[in-house]
């Protein structure tokens, strides 16, 4: 995640001053820069509340570079110049953070000014940035208070299992979802197995769960399908100066669920089973970032990647 401000300060009071800004913002990103929506993936405003941009799986505008705009998630404090974070700027900050973690986005922290020249978000964000304050624990998946990483060894939906499991009536829902009937159930256990009832599920809770009787984490079992094409085959190119090295396949309905399944990874592509400009860039950013061949070519170390390799 990467965090940004305004620029000059603000002076948002209302809550209903924090909507006409983030429509301001909008409208100016769409008019002005010619976007089809604000720059920003969401928006943090004074009053704790989390304002949706782009949101969650769309290339987003905010960060200057092709890799930061499809790698990293954008939010934007919704001030400027002198103005100090609110309670409520830094707590919306780290309940997005929180809720993107559960949804497999990696926990790092970055400000704008690490991907281009810029004096964004300002040094007093940038200071929350370095000491670790928008790492804190938040609304969604616990993670280590100050510290950036996480702290939980299970899951949100192992944790609810879990919690389960000792006998929590009435039964939490396992939806992998965190929230206030989790976070006291959890709570719960710690009280039941005798450790600090923080509501973090840290090693000592798990010694604490295991010695009480529970049972370790499940590793849940990815189901990869085949690499559909003939051997030495590709999804490439339909026409090119490579044509004759292999077989190459662009329009097809199984280069479309790979399509799917990076975006069930958060990066921004279409599912049309063509092999355009598009797929081939995200193919050769997630080679890169996996440490596969770089070629933009679909092969079969890069297809089971899709499903395999960590979400970072």
């Amino acid at each position: 995640m990467v965090i940004h401000y305004n620029g000059p300060a603000t002076r948002l009071r209302k809550h209903a001053d924090c909507i006409a800004y983030w429509k301001r913002v909008r409208r100016d990103h769409m008019n002005s820069n010619g976007w089809a929506d604000l720059g920003y993936s969401w928006g943090a405003c004074r009053h704790g509340e989390v304002f949706t941009g782009r949101g969650l799986g769309r290339y987003q505008a905010a960060q200057g570079t092709t890799s930061g705009n499809s790698q990293w998630y954008s939010v934007t404090l919704m001030l400027g110049g002198d103005e100090q974070p609110t309670d409520g700027h830094i707590q919306a900050v780290r309940d997005l953070r929180t809720y993107l973690m559960a949804r497999g986005v990696g926990s790092a922290i970055r400000g704008h000014r690490d991907f281009v020249s810029t004096s964004c978000p300002g040094d007093i964000l940038y200071e929350l940035v370095a000491d670790g304050t928008f790492g804190a624990k938040g609304n969604g998946s616990p993670s280590a208070g100050g510290g950036g990483g996480m702290t939980s060894v299970r899951s949100v939906r192992s944790q609810q299992t879990a919690v389960n499991s000792l006998g929590h009536n009435p039964k939490l829902d396992v939806d992998g979802l965190w929230g206030p009937l989790t976070e006291g159930g959890v709570r719960w256990l710690q009280r039941k197995v005798g450790v600090t009832a923080d509501g973090l599920w840290g090693p000592a809770t798990e010694k604490a769960y295991r010695a009480a009787g529970g049972n370790a984490p499940s590793t849940p079992t990815v189901k990869v399908p085949p690499f559909p094409l003939p051997r030495g085959s590709y999804f490439g190119p339909k026409e090119g100066p490579n044509q004759s090295v292999s077989g190459f396949y662009s329009h097809r309905s199984d280069l479309r669920r790979w399509q799917k399944q990076m975006l069930v990874r958060g990066w921004s592509i279409d599912a049309d089973g063509l092999y355009g400009p598009q797929t081939a860039r995200v193919a050769r950013q997630f080679q890169a970032e996996k440490g596969l061949s770089v070629d933009s070519l679909i092969g079969p170390a890069t297809w089971v990647a899709a499903w395999t390799a960590p979400i970072t």
